[in-house]
């Protein structure tokens, strides 16, 4: 495979492990979604991340509420590179909701969270 832009390696690198939905949004071609990654040990992080030229596959904007009331937690995630050029990130949350978020490119931002952001379900 051949090398990932850079900003699909932010993507890459970002530990969603058990990270929680915090927010969502949709403007014009970009999906944007706040998680709430890390844990009490080795601390938090808010992680914005905004895809460009987005679609997203298998939900609708109820499920993505329900989601974030419900403090859905990802099961798992991975990035995959589509035929065309782009890249897929396919997102698992709690407990078996799939998601699939079709972009061209994408911008993370991460800032150092409380702990107190963590909502139990």
């Amino acid at each position: 495979m051949t090398e990932l832009p850079e900003d699909v390696r932010d993507l890459v690198a970002l530990d969603l492990r058990a990270a929680q939905v915090q927010d969502w949004s949709i403007a014009g071609d970009s999906f944007t979604w706040t998680l709430l990654t890390g844990d009490p040990d080795r601390g938090h992080e808010l992680a914005t991340v905004t895809y460009v030229g987005a679609v997203v596959l298998h939900t609708n904007r109820r499920d993505l509420d329900r989601a974030v009331a419900a403090a859905a937690d990802v099961a798992r995630a991975e990035v995959v590179p589509t035929g065309e050029g782009g890249f897929e990130h396919r997102v698992v949350l709690v407990p078996d909701y799939p998601l699939v978020v079709r972009f061209w490119s994408v911008e993370v931002r991460r800032m150092p969270a409380p702990d107190h952001l963590r909502r139990v379900r």
